[in-house]
């Protein structure tokens, strides 16, 4: 009679199973403690041979063996020497002339020019002295002229504008013909003898 169980559900198949499971994983455990002890004999093998390049001085301490051996250097050339610089032209530099500078001479100041002084009044020539010859000028006024301190015509031509006006102011009612009449003008060309520019300017005489 069918119990209901499958071959694969036996306790004799599940037994066997799990055995060999145990068996496997204890292989798989031998064979990493084997892996793990090799490993551990390579480097204490490798350390030693590292010790022993060290004691023969094949090796410096500190250093890593290369288990390849490295390629040769690439041989280089000798680099052609330099070709020689050409020697260096000395530049000769003339020395500086030391120039002496002049001496500044000042300008010598423009000398002061002189006041110019008036033109000089010719002395009255004979007849000259009447100042009644002046047009305007009768012999009441001459009078008064000469006790003024003017008694010729020489002395009325010299007279400036300031000593011409002074002397005008003593004439009273006659003060103005002094200006108007242009005595002192007409003094001045009657003393230098210029009758012909008197009577161009003032009339025939």
């Amino acid at each position: 009679m069918d119990s209901g169980t499958t071959p694969l559900q036996s306790p004799g198949f599940l037994g066997t199973l799990t055995t060999v499971h145990f068996v496997l994983i204890a292989m798989l455990a031998v064979l990493t403690l084997i892996g793990i002890g090799y490993g551990m004999k390579l480097a204490r093998a490798r350390r030693q041979g590292v010790r022993e390049l060290e004691d023969a001085g094949h090796l410096e301490r500190g250093d890593t063996p290369v288990e390849e051996a490295a390629p040769p250097p690439p041989v280089v050339a000798p680099a052609a020497p330099p070709a020689t610089p050409p020697a260096p032209v000395e530049r000769v530099v003339a020395a500086p002339v030391e120039r002496v500078p002049e001496p500044v001479v000042a300008p010598a100041p423009a000398p002061a020019a002189a006041p110019t002084p008036p033109a000089p009044v010719p002395a009255a020539t004979a007849g000259d002295s009447d100042l009644t010859r002046l047009k305007g000028l009768g012999p009441k006024v001459a009078a008064m002229l000469v006790e003024q301190g003017v008694p010729d015509i020489a002395t009325l031509a010299r007279l400036d504008p300031a000593e011409a006006d002074a002397i005008s102011a003593q004439l009273g009612m006659f003060a103005p013909r002094m200006t108007k009449d242009r005595w002192v003008e007409q003094a001045r060309f009657l003393a230098a003898g210029d009758i012909a520019g008197f009577e161009a300017t003032f009339g025939k005489l």
